[in-house]
């Protein structure tokens, strides 16, 4: 069920602040210090982010992966358009993927992280990544690299492992067997300030 709030620009009620504890995990002083965050990047004062408002986050137009990332940010699976806006819980969700694990969660915070990194590589949104997304994807993350043959070694190992051929594709199951070996909850986590 989605949190509906009382009111765009009002402070959070207690009620709406224990519902996004209980949906997202964050802490209430992290809630209301995020929603404060969301409401300086609103610039349409309409309680909505677009990927524009996103995108003048600093520390997120500097990563490499930026478009990848707001892509996933504004798709959603159950809907063939993608969402041209956020709003606040919605952007708790998203946030919430980049918690560090605590207490029982861990088990479900690592699958959802699993799956989110997932979906940066399955760009088509078909449910596998094929070679040309891996390549592509590793390409974004290098950068410029002279040598287009070891980024090609790198996709044929890395689908050899995941699939035990160089020609299929990865499906999410290979992704989650290979990426067991990986403490994906440890690592894949923003510091949230308490």
């Amino acid at each position: 069920m989605g949190v509906v709030l009382s009111s765009p620009r009002a402070v959070l009620s207690e009620e709406e602040i224990q519902e996004l504890r209980e949906r997202t995990g964050f802490t209430a002083h992290q809630i209301v210090r995020l929603y404060s965050r969301f409401c300086h990047l609103d610039k349409g004062d309409n309680y909505l982010l677009s990927r524009e408002d996103l995108e003048r986050i600093p520390e997120l137009a500097i990563n490499p992966i930026c478009s990848r990332l707001l892509d996933v940010f504004f798709s959603d699976p159950n809907d063939e358009e993608s969402e041209a806006m956020i709003n606040f819980p919605k952007f708790l969700d998203l946030l919430s993927v980049f918690q560090k694990p605590r207490g029982t969660d861990c088990a479900e915070l690592k699958e959802k992280k699993l799956k989110f990194i997932f979906d940066l590589y399955d760009t088509d949104k078909n449910g596998v990544i094929s070679s040309k997304e891996l390549l592509d994807m590793i390409r974004i993350m290098v950068g410029e690299y002279e040598d287009e043959d070891m980024l090609q070694e790198v996709v044929y190992r890395t689908l050899v492992e995941a699939t035990g051929s160089s020609e299929a594709d990865i499906s999410y199951h290979n992704f989650r067997d290979v990426m067991s070996t990986f403490d994906v909850g440890q690592n894949l986590v923003v510091g949230f300030r308490s």
